[in-house]
């Protein structure tokens, strides 16, 4: 028997955006604060023992189609399955909210065996495509490393049915907890086994179930056989995911001009995306708005509030990673396998794709709320264009322009860019007007506070070491930021509270 009932209704807090969802916000950024530090961490371990290497760059082009095959199906429970089990404990009470729940979990647990069977053909059939620029040894090492990456393929969903049980009922923390469990006991297993990249996934795999059972056990089994159990939920998640699916071909497309790089370079954009999407997710609060956006009633300023805080966060992070690459790539990954020409390689590409976190933060709102009002065909349009845009940018700056690896980070911020200004528009047709000056204006502030604080900040710590340069540095570029933001702090307010 689970001890959710106890939880107070639904309606009465998400129905609000102001003091107690800001408690949940802050409470949010400290784990996934712990989560970021012991996620680098493991990474640092992960660029010790394989750095940029064709094994890691295997790897990676097996997660990658994992992710847009299986792994991105997370955003769907996030979205359309959390949505729609706040709104029926809103309407129809804990009984339908509990049965449309157990249902979710039953069609996840048998999906799990089809999804794992599914993933292996997929990547054998799709194998010529992404990997089009290995040779015949580094696709069989491809084939045989997909083995290791089936329980972890297999354990997901079920993960993702109870995460979104629990996130409906505003268990956060545990949700968030369980994944710093994976972490920390993925480094475990890393630590004590790292002879041959097989280990990766497997340490992944560990972790992710010993945290479904913690998740599992803190859910519970509650039987509602008189409720009615929610219409629709299921065939409004497989239109989502068939979605994205149909985004996937943009990965795909992706996949194929990577595989052209350089040896190492799909492993630089590993370690550069971990740190860009670690800043995003920080920033989005692991997308914990999905929850109050769910309800009606002032969404349109819940949304325009979420957008500039979001903007005058991510502006000066961005800056600071652009200013201090260098040492933040060489404090974090300088070690055992990974040279100092491998640094200054991931260095460069983080400084160009740091440049799309500000897009990112943007987007995350606006295009949850296509699942959230089901407004799924315009999530089509939506990968549409980010296919078109993939394909043209990534045929412009790595096979004309030659720019290797620093070519697809360039083609990424230029996608994302593209990206925004349709989505933008396709929210303006769901009937959710946003203030664009506002946050325009949110904007230009924060650029120009960012560039104050980087020339400061640079120019102090010019001569410094790695270590040296990020405390004295930081220093001075935080407190700058914090001084001008601290004049502002009447929009702060508003921002928070919404008065």
């Amino acid at each position: 028997m689970s001890t959710d009932s106890a939880a107070a209704p639904g309606g009465a807090i998400s129905s609000r955006f102001g003091v107690p969802f800001f408690r949940h916000v802050i409470s949010t950024f400290g784990i996934t604060m712990l989560q970021q530090i012991f996620g680098l961490g493991r990474q640092i371990l992960v660029a010790a023992y394989f750095g940029l290497s064709r094994e890691f760059d295997g790897y990676l082009l097996i997660y990658m189609l994992a992710a847009i095959a299986v792994f991105n199906l997370s955003g769907v429970f996030d979205t359309v399955a959390v949505a729609r089990l706040v709104q029926v404990r809103e309407q129809d009470g804990e009984a339908a909210f509990w049965r449309s729940s157990n249902r979710l979990l039953l069609q996840s647990v048998a999906g799990s065996l089809l999804s794992a069977v599914g993933f292996y053909a997929l990547l054998v059939v799709l194998l010529p495509v992404v990997a089009a620029g290995f040779n015949a040894s580094e696709r069989a090492l491809v084939v045989h490393l997909v083995a290791y990456f089936l329980p972890w393929v297999a354990i997901v969903l079920p993960y993702y049915a109870i995460s979104a049980h629990l996130k409906a009922a505003w268990r956060f923390h545990w949700v968030f907890g369980a994944e710093l469990a994976v972490i920390l006991i993925s480094i475990a297993v890393l630590w004590l086994w790292h002879d041959s990249i097989e280990c990766l996934p497997v340490a992944y795999g560990v972790g992710y179930m010993c945290a479904l059972i913690a998740l599992l056990v803190r859910r519970g089994f509650r039987r509602a056989p008189a409720a009615a159990a929610a219409p629709g939920l299921l065939r409004s998640m497989a239109n989502q995911s068939l979605a994205n699916q149909i985004g996937g071909a943009a990965g795909l497309v992706d996949r194929y001009f990577q595989s052209f790089l350089a040896v190492g370079g799909i492993s630089v954009l590993g370690y550069v995306g971990l740190i860009v999407n670690n800043l995003s997710s920080l920033i989005t609060f692991r997308e914990i708005y999905v929850v109050p956006l769910s309800s009606e009633l002032g969404r349109d300023q819940k949304l325009q509030r979420m957008m500039k805080g979001s903007i005058l966060i991510s502006v000066p992070c961005a800056g600071f990673v652009i200013a201090f690459a260098g040492p933040i790539v060489g404090l974090l990954f300088q070690r055992g396998q990974f040279t100092p020409t491998a640094a200054a390689l991931t260095a460069d590409v983080l400084r160009i794709m740091v440049l799309s976190l500000a897009t990112s933060t943007l987007l995350a709102p606006m295009v949850r709320l296509f699942q959230i009002l089901n407004r799924i065909s315009y999530s089509h349009a939506l990968y549409l264009t980010l296919l078109i845009g993939t394909a043209a940018f990534q045929y412009i700056f790595v096979f004309l322009l030659a720019w290797d690896v620093r070519g697809v980070a360039w083609a990424q911020v230029a996608s994302s860019v593209l990206l925004t200004v349709v989505v933008a528009l396709l929210v303006r047709r769901c009937g959710v007007e946003i203030r664009w000056g506002g946050v325009i204006r949110a904007l230009l502030f924060g650029t120009l506070v960012t560039a104050f604080a980087a020339v400061l900040s640079t120019k102090a710590a010019s001569a410094m070491s790695d270590l040296s340069a990020l405390i004295v540095g930081g220093a001075i570029y935080g407190g700058v930021v914090g001084a001008a933001y601290f004049a502002i702090r009447r929009q702060w307010s508003f921002i928070i509270r919404g008065a």
